[in-house]
């Protein structure tokens, strides 16, 4: 909860808590990332016959801490910012759904928490882009000037239901891929091996 509160505390105005809100998805992606940063042989330890139900756990506990983390954001942001932004909130807990499904697949993959991080919002920000693809296709290469690019959300218009739309098909394709992922990274082959496979399909 460090990482959003200056921006609570000292910027208080829309495009303050517009960077709160960033922060605190890049916060909730963080720890998810760093979650999965455990080894492969803890894993199999905790249910070397069943790693469907370590990985069901993991989301799980992950879910629960991310949705306290979301209460006490929300608590700090309607009692410090200055203003009841029930909106803020609610885009707030819509975070978390990428947050906890993205990041697994790219710890896994990168083996870095840091990349993970950054794939994860690099990745979240194209789901406006697709959506103003859909806008531009649907309105015409005129709709910045006409109004159709912004995201009112309290009256959602295209962009924000392609946003929408976008987002929830992202989380589901990277729960099952980070899933797929974990449980053959924890039945996987040596550390050396499996960065030989890496190699190989880089190439």
């Amino acid at each position: 909860m460090l990482l959003p509160l200056p921006a609570i505390l000292f910027w208080r105005s829309d495009d303050g808590r517009r960077v709160a809100l960033g922060l605190f998805f890049i916060a909730c992606s963080i720890l998810v990332a760093v979650a999965f940063g455990e080894s492969r042989k803890h894993d199999r330890s905790e249910h070397p016959q069943n790693l469907e139900a370590v990985w069901r756990e993991r989301m799980i506990s992950l879910a629960g801490l991310l949705f306290v983390a979301w209460i006490i954001f929300s608590t700090l942001l309607l009692e410090l910012s200055g203003e009841r932004d029930w909106v803020a909130v609610a885009l707030a807990f819509g975070s978390l759904f990428p947050a906890l499904a993205v990041p697994p697949w790219f710890r896994m993959r990168t083996r870095s928490s840091v990349a993970a991080v950054v794939f994860t919002v690099f990745t979240e920000s194209w789901m406006k882009l697709l959506g103003c693809i859909v806008v531009v296709s649907v309105y015409g290469w005129n709709a910045d000037s006409r109004g159709y690019t912004t995201m009112p959300w309290t009256h959602p218009n295209l962009l924000v239901w392609c946003f929408w739309f976008n987002t929830a098909a992202l989380c589901l394709w990277f729960y099952f891929l980070g899933k797929r992922r974990f449980i053959k990274h924890a039945n996987g082959q040596p550390e050396e091996l499996e960065a030989a496979v890496l190699k190989q399909e880089s190439l």
